[in-house]
Formats: structure tokens, sequence, C-alpha cells
């Protein structure tokens, strides 16, 4: 029986982190072994895995560094031959690892995902997914398109049982990167890999909404991690096929951003813009309400955008932060 290493990279958890490991120590699958990092955690995290005195965990503690540095750490103590990385804050049916690894046998030299649910503090009150790319694919670059094609665009490294070999492959975690580290590790991942395994009973509950969520917090340095991630992958999946299809995907990608980040980060929207030039062009149109479909119709977006942006820093910032705290209750219950 292979075993599994389970990589936690652990910042101020100390709310979630006790549900998380309890959704791993309750796996059927027995030969597993789970690695905790501690990234300078300020909160009682440790304090909450030190009384759970679990006794195939090991719990290291670095500088805060980041959660790329810390996984790389992780990468280096773990002794399995499959690894799965797993947020601090999410939760796994306890059928997961069984399943991951049935699937993975069938061939040894990919990855393997299963599907996952979004909650916000109950996982009994989640929201399914069921997307069109929930499947087995033969060629590992036409899932990627497939899932570059939705809007969200999920490529994350908890997704993954991976492969030891793939890993070594693949290299670790660019430490550069604070935001999209997850798409751009997931997508070398990806290019080392003979095809993807879909594990349908394999379900992973992600925890959706957090305050302290990374994109509430944008800034220079994240949006410049943003453009590095993306840009980084692009170059990538270039190298191994340069093709109408993955410039258009990758277009969309820089697109989207694009959509995103303006007014807030002109500099970085600017190299983006460059960037969808240089791989010819997007014709993903931007998202919002009705009142701003109608609007753009006669005026610039970015105008519409722009005026936007002043009105929610100065009106609509602390209604829209009531809505959604209601609009997470009405989805995902208490």
């Amino acid at each position: 029986m292979e075993k599994v290493s389970v990589i936690i990279a652990l910042y101020n958890a100390e709310k979630y982190i006790e549900e998380t490991l309890k959704s791993v120590t309750h796996q059927t699958y027995s030969n597993i072994e789970i690695v905790v990092v501690n990234d300078g955690s300020s909160d009682n995290s440790v304090e909450v895995i030190e009384r759970m005195a679990i006794p195939n965990l090991t719990l290291y503690t670095v500088q805060n560094s980041g959660q790329c540095a810390a996984s790389n750490f992780g990468i280096k103590k773990a002794s399995g031959e499959l690894i799965k990385f797993l947020d601090a804050d999410d939760i796994l049916d306890h059928r997961v690892i069984e399943n991951m690894v049935l699937k993975w046998k069938e061939n040894p030299n990919r990855l393997v995902f299963g599907p996952w649910r979004y909650f916000s503090n109950n996982p009994e009150h989640s929201l399914a997914s069921n997307y069109f790319f929930f499947k087995d694919y033969s060629f590992s670059l036409d899932w990627y398109i497939e899932v570059l094609k939705t809007s969200e665009a999920m490529l994350a490294g908890w997704m993954w049982l991976i492969p030891k070999s793939i890993l070594e492959k693949s290299d670790g975690w660019d430490e550069r990167l604070h935001l999209m580290n997850d798409f751009e590790f997931s997508t070398r991942l990806i290019l080392n890999s003979d095809g993807i395994g879909f594990a349908t009973e394999a379900i992973h509950f992600y925890r959706k909404g957090l305050t302290n969520a990374m994109t509430s917090k944008m800034n220079d340095k994240i949006a410049m991690s943003i453009f590095t991630g993306v840009n980084t992958a692009c170059e990538n999946i270039l190298l191994v096929e340069d093709s109408i299809r993955t410039r258009a995907a990758f277009s969309n990608q820089f697109q989207k951003w694009v959509y995103h980040l303006y007014p807030s980060q002109k500099s970085i929207v600017r190299l983006m813009e460059s960037k969808i030039k240089e791989l010819g062009g997007s014709e993903l149109t931007p998202e919002g309400g009705k009142i701003f479909q109608l609007l753009i119709i006669i005026l610039p977006w970015k105008f519409v955008r722009y005026i936007q942006w002043v009105l929610h820093k100065s009106i609509w910032k602390p209604v829209l932060s009531w809505k959604m705290k209601n609009k997470m209750k009405s989805n995902f219950g208490n």
C-alpha cells in the first residue's frame, strides 16, 4: 500500500485546523502521513494541533515566508510516493484518499482529481459543482484548455493526488508568487502528466467566502503576482503547444484579469493588454449587472468601470459587505 503524504501549509487557522485534520485522520485509507508546516502563525493553531496528538502527524515551524515556501518545505519533509496538498481550512470526504489512489493505480503516470463542493461553515450545507470536465482525459492539455474556458478556471494545488515522480519533474511552488501560485504550479504538473484521471467519489469541501481572502487585499505586489503567474503558465504552455486554442485561452485569461483589475492597477493592466495583443487578441466581454451591460453599449467599458470603482470606494463598499454576508448565509447555511 503506497504512502500518501498530506501536506498542509498552516497560517492562523485555529478556527478550522481541527476539523481539517479530523477529515484526514478519518480517511478509509490507512497509509497516510500528515506534514503540517506552520508558517509563523500568531494565533493558537499550533496549540490546537499539539492538543490533538495525532500519531502520524509531524509539525514543523518555519519563519513566515508565504504559502509557496511552506509547501516546498513540506515537500522536502514528505516521505510518501504520493502527495496531496490540503488547505488548512478545507475538509475531505472520508473516502477521498482511497478513491484517488484507486484511480491513480489505473495509470501511475498521471494526476488524479475529484469533484469539489463549496461551503462556508457547515459542509452539510455545501453547494455541488458539476463541470463538464469532471471526467478522464487521455491528453492533459485537452483537460487544461477546457478548464480555462470556464469563468472560474479552478486550478488549485489541493485538487490533485500527485505522484512524486511528476512532482520531481515539475519542480516545486514558485515562491515569487502570492496569488495565481496554484494556477502556475498546476500548469507545470499538468504538462508532466500522462492524461488526467477523475475520481468520481473523492469529494473535496472547499471553504469559500472567508474575509481574509487575498483578492480582497489587492495591491501592487499581488497584482504583479497575478500577471507573473498567468504569464509564466502561458510561456510554459506555448513551449509545448503554440496554437490558436492555447493563445486564445491565455488571451482570455489576461483579459479576465484586465476587467477585474481596472482601474485600481493600471500599470499591470497595461502589461496584460500588451500580452493580449501579442497573443492575437481576446473576444471576452466584461461581466457585470444589467445596468453595467446597458451602459457599455453606449459608453466605453473602462469609463463605466471607473465610475463603479469611485462609487464602490465612497458609497457601496459598506452596503456590498453587508449583502455578501447575507448571501453567504443564504447559500451555505450557518
